[in-house]
């Protein structure tokens, strides 16, 4: 049996109107072309739904688990509009066109998928932040204790365990920093290479917006899962802070 025999053939879809397409947060390596009708993505962010688009015929779906292959999990919901036909490739089907595309398309494709991965977060981020709001409209106030001012970020960064050499760094982001300690945006998958246990110690590295780079040695207090999924939310204190990286960050997170 040759590999192409191997390969799934494409299947033909039918849905009907209000069928779920696709589920947030199952597992799936399938890319779906609509072919006939329409369907709407939409994020679920607790009880709500947030709309991200409506695709008509020629439409693809599922590009973004082809080409991130760390994507563990769909990242949105898919729902037919009306009756709906799609077809249903398997990615290795596609794998040897796009391995032999030039380099530099490859690197665009990319780049791009890595802006559309920060934006649909931000989306998500924006929506809890707006049910939050509503939330304490109707609260109590409570007087004010805080220490530390603490910011809401969206800064890349490199991760290792303190004890790991350099090239062993693994991609984060960082969502929210104080001069105490942050929130930690990694991968499911990177918990496969390194312990991400209560009371593991990283160093990370990462840059202010306002150009300047910072390293600190850092320790997991709390794990859980984030709302995107395939992603956890680690809950980090400072263990090691530099005097010149915490004026830096205390420069960057004075209120305006």
């Amino acid at each position: 049996m040759n590999d192409k025999e191997k390969i799934p053939p494409v299947k033909l879809l039918h849905y009907k109107k209000g069928d779920l397409i696709v589920k947030q947060g199952d597992y799936g390596i399938s890319i779906y072309k609509v072919i006939k009708g329409r369907v709407q993505l939409f994020n679920e962010s607790g009880d709500k739904e947030i709309d991200l688009d409506i695709l008509g015929p020629g439409s693809v779906i599922g590009e973004m688990s082809f080409l991130d292959k760390a994507l563990e999990a769909r990242f949105f919901s898919v729902r037919a509009l009306e009756d709906s036909d799609l077809e249903a490739w398997h990615p290795a089907s596609l794998a040897n066109e796009y391995e032999q595309m030039p380099y530099m398309i490859r690197f665009i494709a990319k780049q791009t998928l890595k802006r559309l991965i920060r934006m649909n977060t931000l989306t998500a981020q924006i929506a809890d932040q707006v049910e939050e709001s509503k939330r304490a409209e109707h609260a109590e106030p409570v007087p004010a204790r805080r220490h530390f001012y603490r910011k809401g970020v969206i800064l890349d960064c490199f991760y290792r365990p303190v004890d790991a050499p350099s090239r062993d760094r693994l991609d984060g982001l960082i969502k929210d920093i104080s001069l105490s300690g942050m929130g930690l945006d990694v991968r499911t998958k990177n918990a496969l290479k390194f312990s991400h246990q209560l009371g593991t110690k990283y160093h990370i590295e990462t840059v202010l917006p306002s150009g300047k780079p910072i390293e600190f040695t850092a320790k997991i207090v709390s794990v859980k899962k984030d709302r995107t999924p395939g992603k956890l939310f680690l809950g980090m204190i400072f263990d090691e802070l530099a005097d010149g990286a915490r004026k830096s960050l205390g420069f960057f997170l004075m209120p305006a």
